[in-house]
């Protein structure tokens, strides 16, 4: 941590609403990319949201045994995972609402489904990035998430086991597994229809 960050952190434990903006916004891309990726775009920025008021409540604690990095991203995912749980306790209420009409469809039934693959989506998948989107899409979340963190946010892997609440063994586990099933998602994608 530079120094003028040291500072401003050690500002903000002491109440300092300035300096505590001021340390979360350095972060606030990084946050807001994690959310993204567990939540969707729609709910990212209400979780980086939560991530500031719970960490702002819980700074006077922080000692700095945690590289601050690695506090906001595990506070970030477990936001994340908050936004989720409430997501599905929403689903199932609703499902349960619609079962009381014997001829309603289960709210899941009716959602489209993501895999189906139209004109569009065809023409779409002979993009390389979309191509990649797609077979990120269908990694195991937590593979997903690991990826994504070790490869795209440059997470080292203590950080990534931090954010993740995983072992670095897990970590280095996942990775070689998501790697592994990103190649054969490729090359089958690749393969003529």
């Amino acid at each position: 941590m530079s120094q003028s960050t040291e500072q401003l952190l050690d500002r903000a434990r002491r109440g300092d609403v300035d300096a505590f903006a001021a340390v979360f916004e350095q972060h606030r891309p990084l946050l807001h990319r994690i959310a993204c990726r567990l939540v969707g775009a729609d709910d990212g920025e209400d979780v980086v949201m939560d991530t500031y008021l719970k960490v702002w409540k819980a700074i006077p604690q922080f000692r700095g045994d945690a590289a601050l990095r690695s506090w906001l991203c595990t506070a970030t995912r477990n936001c994340a995972l908050d936004c989720l749980r409430r997501r599905r306790r929403d689903a199932e209420r609703l499902q349960h609402d619609d079962s009381a009409d014997t001829e309603a469809t289960p709210l899941l039934e009716r959602l489209p489904d993501e895999r189906a693959v139209g004109a569009d989506r065809h023409a779409e998948r002979l993009d390389l990035g979309s191509q990649l989107a797609e077979a990120l899409r269908n990694l195991i979340p937590d593979h997903r998430t690991t990826l994504l963190l070790r490869e795209v946010d440059g997470l080292s892997y203590k950080e990534v086991a931090a954010a993740t609440g995983v072992s670095i063994g897990t970590v280095m586990s996942r990775l070689f597994y998501a790697k592994h099933r990103l190649r054969k998602l490729l090359q089958h994608a690749e393969e003529p229809s």
